[in-house]
C-alpha cells in the first residue's frame, strides 16, 4: 500500500543511511515531505506503528500494563532516555514511590537522576550486551 501510494520513495532511500535522522529519531523533513501517509481501509484513520509519537499521551491502558509489569517485576531498568517528557518519568516516579530499585543508564544526566539507585554513564549498547552476557 505504502508503496503504490509513493512510488520511487524506496528507490530513493535503498538504505535507511540515506535519510537524515535526528537523535530524536525525527526524519529531516526534506527527505520525507512528500511521502503519502496510507489512510486505514476500514475507518479511514492513519495508519501508524503501535508507538507514542512526541507530544502524544501515552494510553491509559498502556499505563496501567507497565506499571502491572514493574510492580511484579520489583525493578526498572530505563534504557538510553533523558526522560525530558513526562510520558517515560511517570513510569520512574511510579518506581521510586513504590520501593522499587532504579537503574538508569544513559549518556548524560536524566531527568529521573535524583530517584536512581543505580546511575551508569554510558551508552546502551555497551551496557545491555555486557547485562545480556552476565545475566545469560
Amino acid at each position: 500500500m505504502l508503496v503504490a501510494l509513493n512510488p520511487g520513495f524506496l528507490e530513493r532511500v535503498r538504505d535507511l543511511g540515506d535519510i537524515e535522522v535526528a537523535p530524536d529519531a525525527d526524519a529531516v523533513l526534506e527527505s520525507t515531505a512528500d511521502f503519502v501517509v496510507a489512510a486505514c481501509p476500514r475507518c479511514g484513520g492513519i495508519l501508524k506503528p503501535d508507538i507514542v509519537f512526541f507530544g502524544e499521551s501515552v494510553p491509559a491502558a498502556t499505563v496501567r500494563a507497565a506499571y502491572d509489569l514493574m510492580d511484579a517485576s520489583g525493578a526498572l531498568l530505563v534504557a538510553g532516555t533523558s526522560l525530558a517528557v513526562m510520558s517515560g518519568l511517570r513510569f520512574v516516579r511510579h518506581a521510586s514511590g513504590a520501593g522499587l530499585p532504579i537503574v538508569l543508564v544513559n549518556r548524560g544526566l536524566t531527568r529521573g537522576d535524583d530517584l536512581a539507585s543505580v546511575r551508569v554513564n554510558a551508552g546502551t549498547t555497551e551496557v545491555l550486551t555486557y547485562l545480556e552476557q552476565r545475566l545469560s
